[in-house]
């Protein structure tokens, strides 16, 4: 039987600007953030009876911007699309983007459909499903360190490559899932989130290093107040052992250089989910089968 696989890196948000358009296309964010080698691993079985079947980590789902992406892109046509996540979703680390990324790429393999028209599927999807705002652009981007310096998707948007990797990064979870669609609602607090992601931003760009996109993060965070108690508790305790962290947007969740060793002990085994990962700048690929 006719298949395709594809993985797609996720990707974590370290400061962002949201930014609305009646085009889909270029609505998202500008935002510095980081490609990491964990990601979404998608299978696309064709289903001739119509049907669109989708499991996600094993479980049946109703996964609404992976079946915004297949009524998109195939309506009408069914599919048995099976995803399997590295990270855990709802946490700031791009799973949402991923997943339709994989799933539209997948598909527009399988239907002959272009990888332009897949890649805009999954960023129209991901922006009016409220997964994400930018992420899609900046994994299709294939930069270890993508800056979205226009909103949407290129050609509308434009994405720079910070021009450093990170070879050691750890992940970790320390609360319950972030809805990112309620968190943007709040006209009040969108306006804040604008101006604190212009101020860091303009931070970044003068020097953009490693170190100082950790700073950016951080002053980010801090003007916006989106950090939980836990994730600042978690920040600090690895700032207190000499190494950097900040909150991933959005999310209970941070990023350290510090090793997934000394996160699980500063932090306690039964406090943090801890994952390994680096920086990814391979290409998305798809594999087709039958």
């Amino acid at each position: 039987m006719r298949s395709a696989e594809s993985f797609c890196p996720g990707h974590v948000s370290c400061v962002f600007q949201p930014f609305s358009s009646l085009n889909h296309l270029a609505a998202g964010s500008r935002g510095l953030g980081i490609r990491i080698s964990l990601g979404t691993r998608v299978s696309v079985t064709p289903d001739d009876g119509g049907q669109v079947t989708v499991y996600i980590d094993g479980e049946p789902s109703d996964a609404s911007v992976t079946r915004a992406v297949v009524d998109l892109l195939a309506p009408g046509k069914g599919f048995v699309i099976r995803a399997e996540n590295d990270l855990p979703v709802s946490q700031g680390f791009g799973t949402s983007a991923s997943g339709a990324l994989a799933t539209a790429l997948c598909i527009a393999s399988l239907e002959g459909i272009s990888r332009q028209r897949a890649l805009e599927v999954a960023h129209i999807a991901d922006v009016v499903g409220g997964g994400g705002l930018g992420d899609v652009s900046a994994i299709v981007a294939g930069k270890h360190v993508p800056i979205r310096t226009v909103p949407g998707l290129p050609p509308y948007g434009h994405v720079d490559n910070a021009g450093f990797k990170i070879d050691n990064l750890t992940l970790g979870v320390v609360g319950p899932k972030l809805n990112t669609g309620s968190v943007l609602s709040d006209p009040g607090l969108t306006s804040v989130i604008r101006a604190a992601g212009s101020e860091a931003m303009d931070l970044f760009m003068e020097n953009p290093t490693l170190e100082r996109m950790f700073e950016a993060s951080n002053m980010f965070s801090e003007k916006t107040g989106l950090e939980s108690p836990q994730v600042h508790h978690a920040t600090e305790k690895m700032r207190s052992r000499g190494y950097r962290a900040a909150m991933c947007m959005l999310g209970n969740s941070f990023f350290t250089d510090a090793p997934v060793d000394v996160v699980r002990n500063a932090l306690g085994r039964p406090n943090v989910r801890a994952y390994p990962c680096s920086s990814y700048g391979r290409e998305l690929t798809v594999t087709r089968r039958g």
